[in-house]
């Protein structure tokens, strides 16, 4: 027998390699995955899922000052559920959510408990930023409830405020004082024609008025504050009220061109005149209306300043007296028709006439409008006590973002027709065909600037 023991040596370390490649001590079995115990949640029983509610379902930061902090939102969730509500996450989505923070954490919520954290909003930009705000729970209906939220920087705030169009109940008294100078014809003409409007929005309101009409002639004494016809006004009780006043109302054009308008209104309504020719006109009780009509300024001995004064002594409520001036533009007037290729005065300015208007809240309007009917119903209306002119509460800093609705329409910027703003005195003022109606109304919307808090 040979003996070779190299060979002996190479086999038995190839068994033995072989051998570890197997537990020699027990079966080859791989020791399962130990469970999270975060992440698991146990079934809820049939009948007891739990029913996320979120309030508000979206935000609306709306117009917050730029680099300024909104005043943050909360938001509420409730369980309506029978079953617990485990909130997993509370967390805001998209590309804007650096100008966005919450404060809402993981909750457990029983049935009907709540739950409430604060959204913030802090604009770095002039754009309106939006997100989302994404609350993950155990809902089996809505595992994620989006929330939009969204908010606007702007260089001001945005502020709201709203009228309403009231109108007086009281008796009203109406002087309506009429320029019959020889340039007159043509406007008292087209006055006439729109009378029914005035009387018409007088019934439509259902008004207790008296109307009464003189002329701006001082120098007649059959005029000279004299209230014209017989009788010598017209009230709710009269038949025909339309004819009576436009038959009063034709005053012709052969008066003084020494128009005195506000000398005849006084006139008018003092003695002798009021207790003997115009007696039983202006009543104890009642709101007092002048309206005036003139294509000149008034050239009355009386001064604008004294007449508000005196005018509005005549009662215990300043209120309760209006003048209304239907007359020429301020400043040059107006200009208009084609003389010799040039252009002439078609009226002067009503200079005086308009700043007792203004001085007792009445309404201005230009005897050389191209329609007459917007006018004449307006000074209806301002003669009823409506409101052409509202002060607002704070002072726009951009006009161009201001928003006036009357009964839900948008009206336009227009001096003509439409609203204007005067940032003398802080007030819009309507013209034309907006002029607001009884009851209408009014909303207005502008930015203001302000400091953060």
């Amino acid at each position: 027998m040979w003996y070779n023991p190299p060979i002996m040596r190479v086999a038995f370390l190839t068994l033995l390699a072989a051998c570890t490649d197997y537990n020699l001590t027990g079966p080859n079995h791989a020791a399962p995955d130990e469970p999270d115990p975060e992440e698991e949640e146990p079934e809820p029983e049939p009948g007891k899922d739990p029913e996320i509610e979120v309030s508000p379902s979206s935000i609306d930061f709306g117009y917050v000052l730029k680099g300024c902090d909104a005043e943050p939102v909360q938001v509420t969730i409730t369980n309506k559920g029978k079953g617990t509500l485990r909130v997993r996450d509370v967390a805001l989505t998209g590309d804007a959510v650096s100008k966005f923070a919450e404060n809402g954490e993981p909750v457990e919520l029983a049935l009907n408990e709540t739950y409430t954290f604060a959204v913030e909003f802090a604009p770095t930009a002039y754009v309106t930023y939006e997100v989302g705000l994404e609350i993950n729970s155990n809902d089996p209906d809505e595992e994620v409830t989006d929330v939009p939220v969204a908010g606007t920087g702007t260089s001001g705030m945005i502020y709201e405020e709203s009228f309403e169009q009231t109108y007086i109940e009281a008796p009203i008294d109406v002087l309506w004082v009429l320029d019959n100078s020889g340039s007159m014809s043509e406007s008292l003409s087209r006055v006439n024609d729109q009378l029914d409007l005035f009387i018409g929005a007088f019934l439509a309101l259902g008004l207790d008025y008296h109307i009464g009409v003189v002329t701006t002639d001082m120098d007649n004494a059959s005029q000279s504050g004299k209230l014209q016809g017989t009788p010598t006004y017209i009230d709710s009780s009269t038949a025909d009220p339309v004819a009576k006043f436009e038959s009063r109302a034709a005053v012709g054009d052969g008066g003084s061109g020494d128009e005195r308008g506000l000398d005849a209104a006084k006139a008018a309504l003092t003695d002798p005149l009021l207790s003997g020719h115009n007696s039983g006109f202006l009543r104890a009780d009642s709101t007092l209306s002048v309206i005036v009509l003139s294509d000149e300024d008034d050239s009355s001995t009386v001064k604008s300043g004294a007449f508000v004064s005196w005018f509005e002594g005549l009662r215990t409520d300043p209120d309760q007296t209006t003048l209304n001036a239907f007359v020429g533009d301020l400043g040059l007037g107006c200009q208009g028709g084609d003389i010799w290729s040039g252009d002439f005065i078609e009226a002067m300015a009503g200079t005086a006439y308009i700043d007792v208007a203004d001085d007792t809240d009445g309404f201005f309007a230009s005897i050389c409008s191209e329609d007459y009917a917007a006018p004449v119903v307006n000074m209806a209306r301002s003669s009823a006590g409506m409101k052409s002119t509202f002060a607002l509460s704070k002072t726009p800093s951009d006009l161009s973002r201001m928003e006036v609705v009357v009964d839900g329409a948008v009206a336009p910027a227009d001096a003509f027709d439409g609203y204007s703003y005067d940032s003398g005195t802080n007030s819009i003022t309507f013209h034309g065909d907006w002029f607001p109606d009884a009851n209408a109304s009014i909303e207005v919307s502008y930015p203001i600037d302000e400091s953060c808090n």
